[in-house]
């Protein structure tokens, strides 16, 4: 069985979260040669730092190259019943849905069909540092003319 997500369901443009994938042998045979590709999809390129952890048994790789637009595995190895897990950080650099569909699962032995994860990328917050704000003395000012106003009611 192989299955991808994303970290949220939805991210700020030129945000970054994880890309998360997850492979268990149900074969009932080891399987070795465990391998796939998964394309960005325009909008999405692999965060840097790329943000790695795991890999997928002995020998394996995972290639996540920072500010690329793929995520590879090549040499994977499960025993019967095993799992695996890896993740690597993706940033957006355009705004929409995104339909991130990896190629088929392939190894030595049975190979699986595609993993298929979604995420929408929305306009990035504006930061608290574009609210306007009063200086200090702007602000005693402001204080002033609102209790003059209060005495003249």
């Amino acid at each position: 069985m192989f299955s991808k997500s994303f970290g949220a369901p939805t991210m700020p443009l030129n945000g970054s979260t994880s890309l998360s994938f997850t492979i268990n042998n149900v074969t009932g045979i080891p399987t070795s040669g465990i391998n796939f590709t998964d394309p960005l999809p325009a909008g999405l390129v692999v965060a840097t730092p790329n943000g790695l952890t795991g890999l997928c048994g002995l020998g394996s790789t995972v290639t996540a190259v920072q500010g690329s637009g793929s995520v590879a595995l090549a040499g994977g190895n499960l025993p019967i019943g095993g799992s695996c897990n890896f993740s690597v950080n993706v940033t957006a650099t355009s705004m929409g849905v995104k339909n991130n569909i990896t190629s088929n699962l392939n190894s030595a032995g049975p190979s699986g069909p595609q993993a298929i994860a979604s995420i929408t990328v929305l306009a990035a917050l504006a930061s608290a540092a574009s609210i306007p704000t009063l200086s200090e003395w702007g602000l005693v000012l402001l204080v002033l003319a609102m209790a003059a106003s209060a005495l003249n009611a």
